[in-house]
């Protein structure tokens, strides 16, 4: 089934080629194998084989390109509710430089700046109105929950649109303010419930409609390489609060050392009509700060730790690691309402062959506790060791056997292999 579907696109592909006369045909065919054992209930698991076809091709003129970029996936052991159906992630035609000031894009297509992050059906227009003032305006349908190639039914109820105006007065400054308002209206169901006498009776749940709606401002300053700042406000139009409020610096002391610094606030995003907002809920604040030293070309150490404060509660996070050219090896703490835990990852890579060859292995290992205030804590060892060959400069073949331990799995291993082939054609 995987080729036949893969026939019938590279034909498509390759007639709409011959009518737009595309001056490069590049893309990238992956096709993957995952196997793994799943624990469905208390002695009750499941193995699965999956295998998985990805596509991406580009068709590409001197102001036009088509891209798609999709995958189809199946089990070999059970089927699995959406096995077969074709998922297409991108699928749209890109017209470049109209009037030397404006790109168009139609079709399935990811979106992002500011506050404006998702893929969806529709279009997407850049005008750049002047050298120092650039607008961006899009709308659609979202997805189906599938991602098949179909519209989502009721777009009144199921779209999404927005945009962005960035003001770049130097070419070391920013700053950007971005408009999103998504609207999704979940499919009702069919579930059993009792009443307070215990009696079983069947009834159709159907969700609320869910509303998010934002404005956004943005920008960053770079000084001299040495020196950058980054900050972002987000403002929910519909509960008319603060959501987040960002502030960030990263800066070079000198050759060897670097430091950075983050405060970030978060408050919990709820769409309108959420049942959710008649909790009360709690905002926190985050305190980052990190420095790296670099002790010569190949070697550097780092170290950085945070603090989430909550009204009533807080947590910390520290790590430090030291690198060594394809090499690391760190260790990490966790300290407060989540629990504790603390332990090491190693990770090394080895290229032989001239770098045809690289196997690699990974280990981590940890100790942690849901409490404080429990007595034991639980060990968690897991791993994973692959190989990775590129024989010529189109193929890559990749495998990984993955291993994981604790009180709760015995023994959980996971296999994947991947075959990866790339093409450009003139």
């Amino acid at each position: 089934m995987l080729s036949s579907i893969m026939k019938y696109l590279l034909v498509f592909i390759a007639m709409f080629a011959s009518l737009i006369s595309a001056q490069t045909f590049s893309g990238r065919v992956t096709s993957s194998f995952y196997a793994y054992e799943r624990a469905d209930s208390i002695d009750v698991s499941s193995t699965h084989a999956r295998g998985y076809q990805g596509f991406q091709f580009d068709y590409r003129t001197k102001n036009l390109l088509l891209r798609t970029f999709g995958q189809v996936n199946s089990d070999f052991n059970t089927t699995i509710d959406g096995d077969g159906v074709l998922r297409m992630y991108n699928l749209y035609l890109q017209w470049s430089n109209i009037a030397k000031r404006v790109d168009l894009k139609l079709g399935r297509q990811p979106v992002f700046g500011g506050i404006n992050s998702g893929t969806f059906d529709g279009f997407q227009v850049k005008v750049k109105a002047t050298k120092w003032l650039k607008f961006k305006a899009f709308g659609g349908g979202l997805l189906p929950a599938t991602q098949e190639m179909k519209i989502i039914d009721d777009l009144d109820k199921n779209f999404l649109v927005g945009g962005q105006i960035s003001y770049l007065p130097k070419s070391d400054l920013q700053v950007n303010a971005s408009y999103n308002l998504k609207r999704q209206n979940r499919p009702g169901y069919n579930t059993r419930r009792s009443d307070e006498f215990g009696n079983v009776y069947s009834t159709f749940i159907e969700p609320r409609e869910q509303e998010y709606q934002f404005v956004s401002l943005d920008g960053y300053w770079t000084a001299k390489k040495d020196l950058t700042l980054f900050t972002r406000h987000d403002f929910d139009l519909n509960h008319e609060n603060l959501t987040r409020s960002e502030f960030n610096v990263n800066a070079a002391l000198n050759e060897k050392i670097s430091i950075t610094g983050t405060y970030l606030f978060r408050s919990p995003l709820l769409p309108a009509n959420s049942i959710f907002s008649v909790f009360n809920v709690a905002d926190n604040s985050e305190y980052e700060a990190g420095i790296n030293y670099r002790l010569n070309q190949r070697m550097s150490v780092y170290l950085n730790s945070a603090a989430i404060v909550y009204e009533s509660d807080e947590s910390i996070r520290s790590t430090i690691g030291l690198t060594h050219g394809n090499n690391s090896v760190q260790y990490f703490l966790r300290r407060g309402y989540a629990g504790v835990m603390d332990g090491f990852n190693l990770s090394s890579y080895y290229p032989l062959m001239g770098g045809k060859l690289m196997p690699n292995v990974m280990i981590s290992w940890a100790s942690y506790k849901i409490d404080e205030n429990v007595d034991e804590g639980i060990n968690l060892f897991s791993g994973s060791f692959g190989l990775a060959y590129k024989p010529i400069r189109s193929v890559s073949v990749s495998t990984q056997l993955y291993l994981l331990s604790n009180k709760y799995y015995d023994n959980d291993y996971r296999f994947l292999m991947r075959l990866q082939y790339w093409f450009f054609v003139k």
